[in-house]
């Protein structure tokens, strides 16, 4: 009776403990969001009141758009930077809903067809989770190198008494892809009236990088309280070029403990392969008898729940 409940069992926490990561993940993030909203959003209330009509007719379409955002969000899609999708997100999609047909009709044998109907769509998400996830590290990790590089640039620039938005113009020109994407979008929205806080911000909220937030809020403050704008953007820059090398020694020490994960993620299948040329037949076990498919799902399962602990444990303690 115990190992027919055993595999369940494992799966049910496995996919307890993804939804609770997700989850605290999430809220860490949104309490991010809303501190860094609140500062910014603190002298604007102060200065100038919202109009309460127009307040309103933005909350209505955010209301209407909430759904689709918040799923998207939970994907790691983000529809509006097409270059950060290496793969495109349709096929993204197909390849999710792909790999979980093959797990229900390799995981109906094991657990029942009832439980592996339940567990399908919860596999095709986390596959297009893992994968958007694993483009926008990508995509943020090329934005975060650059950073120093345009921050610098932006500092000379200004340094040398041309205006901020004409620095930001030749940070569109002249540096590298990723970046000059997304100063295209901020040169280009200020061009149609749009302030260049405002641009700035959109910038973070497109890319997810604390460091523009910051960014954005010094230009906000900068052009409400006045003063030097060339000391207040070196400061910014010294910040930044300190956040990124904290980040990259982070990972340098993190990287100890992410080959410990994949060696003990490698070192079973390594095993197993070398056993089965040792000693013909010595799986047969797990692989033509139920108890055994039943012991071959629970430590598979057992394995994937500690190698995702752990790359958590390292993600939350490399986070800002």
């Amino acid at each position: 009776m115990l190992t027919l409940f055993a595999p369940a069992a494992v799966i049910l926490v496995l996919v307890a403990s993804t939804c609770a990561t997700l989850l605290f993940r999430d809220i860490d993030a949104g309490r991010l969001r809303d501190r860094i909203e609140a500062i910014r959003a603190r002298p604007r209330e102060e200065a100038m009141p919202a109009p309460p009509v127009r307040t309103l007719n933005l909350r209505s379409a955010r209301g209407r758009r909430e759904p689709a955002a918040r799923l998207m969000r939970l994907l790691m899609l983000n529809p509006e930077i097409t270059q950060q999708n290496v793969i495109a997100w349709k096929l993204v999609i197909a390849i999710a809903c792909a790999v979980a047909l093959i797990g229900f009709f390799c995981g109906r044998t094991f657990v029942g067809w009832p439980l592996a109907a339940l567990v399908t769509p919860i596999e095709a998400f986390l596959v297009a989770r893992f994968v958007f996830g694993w483009e926008r590290a990508r995509y943020q990790k090329a934005l975060l190198e650059q950073i120093p590089d345009v921050m610098a640039m932006v500092c000379r620039v200004v340094s040398a008494g041309i205006p901020l938005t004409e620095a930001l113009r030749s940070v569109s020109r002249e540096t590298p892809s990723p970046s000059r994407g997304e100063f295209v979008n901020v040169v280009n929205e200020v061009a149609i009236g749009q302030t260049l806080e405002r641009a700035l911000w959109r910038l973070h909220e497109r890319v997810g990088l604390a460091e523009y937030a910051f960014f954005a809020v010094t230009i906000g403050l900068q052009a409400q309280t006045g003063g030097n704008l060339v000391e207040t953007l070196q400061n910014l820059q010294d910040l930044v070029r300190k956040r990124v090398a904290l980040s990259k020694r982070g990972k340098a020490l993190a990287a100890e403990a992410r080959m410990s994960a994949l060696v003990l993620g490698v070192l079973p299948f390594a095993m197993g392969i070398i056993m089965s040329f040792i000693m013909p037949g010595f799986f047969d076990f797990f692989f033509y008898t139920p108890s055994g498919n039943h012991l071959l799902l629970t430590a598979c399962g057992m394995m994937g729940l500690g190698l995702m602990v752990m790359r958590q444990m390292i993600c939350r303690s490399l986070a800002p």
